[in-house]
């Protein structure tokens, strides 16, 4: 198979690769590597990318020197999807090769490393994007805070992000967003009673649900020993 290579670094997104008439306005199907039920998309529009991430919608701009900073919606899902949405934005968010065959009905996207995302094209556009958008999904109702936050986006201005988990022999998933009526105190751990809302009408860069505290079902302070 014949591949053209269109562009070298997610840098460039802004410029070369979304001028194209032969991917502006495209829409893609992740086929690998295998992930969990809805797959990842991706589209290109004239002043950037956009998709379904694996639990939450995302987009995609060039800043001021050129870098590609991803931004996501707020929801919280199971830990394979959050799994998925972890390594798949933070693959975006680093420079990557992309490679179309020269039809554009296949898409590879490769990072630094040699790890590969690859896409077929969608044909129905708004079926597409509607059934990874609105596909069933079963959201904790007692969730797991850990007292302690990590970084969860790259270059200046990192933001901190809460650890959340739905059972005690999971690992921590990070939690794009806030949990609203929530407000943790530093090194205090949480056990969480939850409840959803579906927001009519959201913005294309908002989530269609609110995370919403119910109650708080114990907290409990972390020492943390010094070295």
């Amino acid at each position: 198979m014949h591949w053209k290579t269109i562009a070298i670094m997610a840098s460039l997104l802004s410029a070369p690769v979304l001028a194209r008439p032969n991917l502006i306005g495209t829409d893609w199907q992740l086929v690998s590597p295998k992930v969990a039920e809805p797959q990842p998309t991706l589209s290109f529009q004239a002043k950037g990318i956009s998709g379904f991430a694996g639990c939450n919608r995302f987009t995609g701009h060039s800043n001021a020197e050129g870098k590609l900073v991803i931004a996501t919606t707020r929801m919280m899902c199971p830990p394979a999807m959050m799994q998925t949405e972890q390594a798949y934005v933070g693959f975006l968010s680093q420079p990557f090769q992309i490679k179309a065959d020269g039809k554009a009905q296949q898409l590879v996207l490769t990072g630094k490393a040699g790890d590969e995302y690859r896409f077929v094209r969608k044909q129905d556009k708004a079926a597409g994007q509607n059934t990874a958008a609105t596909a069933p999904v079963q959201r904790p109702q007692y969730l797991y805070v850990s007292a302690v936050r990590k970084n969860c986006s790259a270059g200046a201005g990192q933001m901190q992000c809460l650890q959340v988990r739905s059972s005690e022999n999971q690992p921590w998933q990070l939690f794009y967003g806030e949990i609203e009526g929530f407000t943790p105190q530093p090194d205090t751990a949480y056990y969480l009673k939850l409840r959803y809302e579906t927001v009519a009408n959201p913005p294309a860069d908002a989530s269609a649900v609110r995370t919403i505290l119910e109650r708080v079902v114990f907290s409990e302070t972390v020492t943390r020993t010094k070295m």
